[in-house]
């Protein structure tokens, strides 16, 4: 006899979907946030989390009064803690008490004693190479096991080119509950789109277009609107 644990659906009681961002980005899931090199991923993922850390209200968000300060937790891969990232988070006006960088895997017990809403990877492929003998589909299930056992938001960047839809994996994409596309438009502008969700249907959650502002040598992002 196998060790299957059947439950009863008339006992599992329903519940809402959790946000961090309505729509876009649910608490105890995987968010991948998709765009070709140079387009802004980072920075975008930064904005976020300033805005996690201080309570305040995502881009356009219905919610206008936001929530409580919350801690973030950021693995990156690429750019340098000191002269890139802690700049541009201060350029958007992060509460950096609230944020944590680490260098390594990360598992439910690391996390259990800041309890982060947000946990930011940039860019995955950094961090799936910490544990090469894994596949990437075997590293973003456990991203989303992590996500779901301890509630918080994991956000992954990935790069993509051109040609990458030709080359996606079912099996990978399958696991996120949501993927964000972040594209160029005209006049040095972003957009900002959801290419997948198994929690909204997708044409009701418009695109978001912004633009950059330099504040003091320091990009931020800026002029949230409507992209439709």
């Amino acid at each position: 006899m196998s060790n299957v644990v059947f439950r009863n659906l008339a006992e599992i009681r329903s519940e809402a979907v959790r946000w961090l961002w309505e729509g876009r980005i649910p608490l105890g899931k995987v968010t991948l946030l998709e765009g070709e090199p140079g387009v802004g991923k980072s920075s975008m993922a930064l904005e976020l989390a300033a805005r996690v850390s201080r309570g305040a209200p995502m881009p356009c968000d219905r919610q206008e009064l936001g929530t409580a300060p919350a801690n973030v937790v950021i693995f990156s891969g690429d750019d340098d803690l000191a002269d890139t990232i802690s700049p541009r988070l201060e350029a958007a006006h992060a509460d950096l008490a609230h944020i944590w960088a680490i260098d390594g895997e990360i598992d439910r017990d690391d996390l259990a004693r800041l309890k982060p809403s947000l946990l930011i990877i940039d860019p995955l492929p950094s961090y799936i190479c910490l544990s090469c003998e894994n596949s990437p589909v075997e590293v973003i299930r456990n991203l989303d096991h992590l996500a779901r056992d301890t509630g918080t938001a994991i956000l992954a960047i990935q790069s993509i080119g051109e040609d990458s839809g030709r080359h996606k994996d079912p099996e990978f994409y399958g696991t996120p509950r949501s993927i964000l596309h972040l594209t160029p438009v005209g006049h040095g502008g972003r957009r900002l789109a959801v290419a997948k969700s198994n929690l909204r249907h997708v044409p009701n959650i418009h695109p978001l277009v912004y633009y950059f502002d330099d504040e003091e040598g320091e990009v931020r992002i800026v002029n949230w609107s409507d992209g439709r």
